[in-house]
């Protein structure tokens, strides 16, 4: 007769699961960052034609200030903040400020400043463009626009230059503008933190998602270019929808309809969150959270809502903006023929350079996860069915469908940093599971260093 296993030695072998998990991913982490220092490690492929160059070398003051910077964004999260007595979102306020000052400091230790980078051509062309036009002119005159600009305009939605329009009215100086959208991107940690807080209803959970969410590495890689923008309205999607289902609210349904539009018109690639959203509606229809019917009939006005929107969009401005989807689309196929990037290569240098800018203690930590909500006793009904693993099985088949669609060969730091934002949350998750401020702080400190050492070190950008 086998001995039935006691609930301690049980819930021991899964924190021994976890914190095995964030010692992996970190001893992995700084693995790889001891190969970017001797600039052996390659981010990209030179087979696939294409990966990133090594800048400046390493010295003695580059290493202090990794140092410094790691060590204070881990120590956000040790402050105790109950003792401060302020609401969590006071706490994310804070938090914002403090990484954009740690984000303006780490940048003076690049070669190029923000400014030059969001002013160049080659780096970010939205801004010139929008010198020359108006919002009005580049939705009525979309394909003239796009076709004498430069090549990132040829390849987006007219979202990214209607929200550098938009910031003009803020201010016009180019030492600024790229200031703002860092303050936007950052924003992201406010919607990241209801997007969680809805998920698992976990205050911890959420706070710790929100504070990965600021130094995410990818995201300092490529600041100041739109790409680090557009988690923020894929995190909006997904907290309306989290919103939807748990209140059942039509209000919040039509919310959504406009903010799908709003993210096509920025980004459509994030769409693909699709398959994570439809695990997460399957998940609440078959907890009893909404009914089918009334699940339906609401997915209906989020139809309606975003076909509404479109067809006044276009009466108002002539701009079609299924068939800008399509022509942005073909142009991404072709551009992958011209660069001879072929598909076999990039299936999986896609996923080494994705991780690289996820993070590899969040790379290791979705497996810890993923397991930890496997392994929790239950029959498999039960397993399969919470949150965690519905969610981390749902993140896993976006990434598997985004790399086998071939869409996008390289450059997939920058592209899929709103893919990397949601990675973010099972390591989140595995911290606020052990209950400790350490694992944390630990995560966080691995995840600045590694931004660190990458952002210093390899020229994302070149202006």
């Amino acid at each position: 007769m086998i001995p039935a296993v006691s609930a301690a030695t049980v819930q021991r072998d899964q924190r021994r699961l976890l914190w095995s998990s964030i010692y992996l991913g970190a001893g992995l982490s700084l693995a790889v960052c001891c190969g970017v220092v001797a600039q052996a490690v390659v981010v990209g492929s030179p087979e696939g034609r294409w990966f990133y160059t090594y800048g400046q070398p390493a010295t003695a003051g580059l290493v202090a200030g990794w140092i410094l910077y790691s060590a204070a964004s881990a120590a956000i999260v040790v402050v105790p903040r109950r003792r401060l007595g302020l609401s969590p979102w006071w706490i994310l306020i804070a938090w914002m400020v403090v990484a954009t000052g740690l984000q303006w400091a780490l940048r003076s230790m690049t070669r190029h400043p923000l400014e030059a980078l969001f002013v160049s051509d080659s780096a970010n062309s939205f801004y010139s463009v929008t010198r020359e036009y108006s919002a009005a002119e580049m939705l009525r005159q979309f394909d003239r626009v796009r076709s004498y600009a430069p090549l990132h305009v040829q390849s987006n939605m007219p979202g990214k230059l209607l929200l550098i329009e938009g910031l003009q009215l803020i201010s016009t100086r180019t030492d600024v503008l790229p200031w703002l959208l860092v303050g936007l991107s950052n924003l992201g940690a406010v919607v990241m933190y209801g997007f969680v807080r809805e998920l698992f209803d976990s205050r911890r959970t959420a706070m710790s998602a929100a504070a990965l969410y600021l130094f995410l590495p990818a995201r300092t890689f490529f600041f100041p270019l739109m790409n680090t923008v557009t988690p923020l309205a894929a995190l909006v999607c997904g907290w309306l929808l989290l919103r939807w289902l748990r209140t059942g609210r039509t209000g919040y349904a039509l919310l959504m309809g406009l903010a799908l539009f709003g993210l096509v018109l920025f980004e459509p690639l994030p769409l693909v969150m699709g398959l994570l959203f439809l695990a997460l509606v399957l998940s609440a229809v078959l907890r009893g959270q909404i009914a089918w019917d009334r699940f339906i009939a609401q997915a209906a006005i989020v139809i309606f809502a975003f076909i509404g929107t479109s067809e006044a969009v276009t009466a108002w401005s002539g701009f079609d903006i299924v068939r800008a989807f399509h022509i942005i689309g073909a142009h991404a196929r072709e551009f992958n023929e011209t660069s001879e990037r072929p598909y076999s290569i990039w299936i999986a240098a896609n996923l080494w350079e994705f991780a690289f800018g996820m993070g590899f203690c969040q790379t290791v930590a979705i497996a810890g996860a993923l397991a930890f909500g496997l392994r929790t006793p239950g029959d498999w009904r039960q397993r399969l069915s919470r949150p965690i693993v519905v969610f981390c099985l749902g993140l896993l088949a976006v990434l598997v469908a985004l790399d086998l669609i071939g869409l996008n060969r390289g450059e997939v730091i920058r592209l899929w940093i709103f893919l990397a934002c949601f990675f973010q949350i099972p390591a989140a998750y595995v911290c606020s599971t052990l209950n400790a401020r350490s694992a944390i702080a630990v995560v966080l400190g691995i995840t600045a260093f590694q931004a660190a050492v990458g952002v210093t070190l390899i020229d994302f950008i070149v202006p």
